[in-house]
């Protein structure tokens, strides 16, 4: 008969550990966007932290990324979510990239146009994010960082949805993912790996 598996102990051994849920990871990385929008990270200390946050397994794990910050993960008060505005491409090449926060779910629209969502450099304030991506005879192109990984669950008809070899996998298992849903109409949903080798990326190809 096989033994249960011990309890987690904390560091200063006294009883076991709080398991950290979801909801504890999003709290922390909501004070890690705050902070990288202030100044008081850098994107690669943010990045670092970011890649903690989500592989953390109890709350004691969680509190040193924020206990230098301005605001620790257990005093986080509430904040107004992201702007889930669609971004749309009419008959235009629209651009979306920098740090920016990405809302749990957002809408990307091409209509005879292509539409660049950059995610380099943006802020995941949670573990999942969804994007519904829209191309009516247009184009639209997410550019991911190596630690993110990406699953396509949308439809076309007449079009294109073209992921890269490897899609779900990243640098990190407990890195962010993005989930793509949508419908592509005599256009084309097209994500690439920025730093890949195999599926170089050109911001207006």
């Amino acid at each position: 008969m096989n033994e249960p598996a011990p309890l987690p102990v904390p560091v200063d051994g006294q009883g076991p550990a709080l398991r950290a849920g979801d909801v504890d990871r999003d709290r922390v990385a909501a004070v890690l966007a705050d902070a990288l929008a202030t100044g008081h990270l850098d994107p690669d200390e943010h990045a670092q932290r970011l890649e903690a946050a989500y592989a953390a397994r109890t709350v004691a794990e969680l509190h040193p990324l924020t206990a230098d910050l301005p605001v620790s993960a257990t005093e986080l008060q509430p904040v107004a979510p992201p702007s889930t505005t669609p971004v749309t491409a009419l008959f235009s090449k629209v651009r979306r990239g920098g740090q920016w926060p990405v809302p749990p779910t957002s809408v990307a629209r091409a209509r005879w146009g292509k539409l660049v969502i950059d995610l380099r450099h943006a802020v995941f304030t949670r573990r999942e994010v969804v994007i519904e991506a829209d191309a009516f005879c247009g184009l639209i192109e997410l550019v991911l960082p190596p630690h993110v990984r990406v699953y396509d669950e949308g439809s076309a008809l007449f079009a294109k949805r073209a992921l890269p070899m490897g899609a779900a996998d990243a640098t990190s298992a407990d890195g962010p993912m993005v989930r793509i849903t949508g419908r592509a109409v005599l256009g084309q949903v097209r994500v690439r790996r920025a730093g890949d080798a195999r599926h170089p990326w050109r911001e207006w190809r």
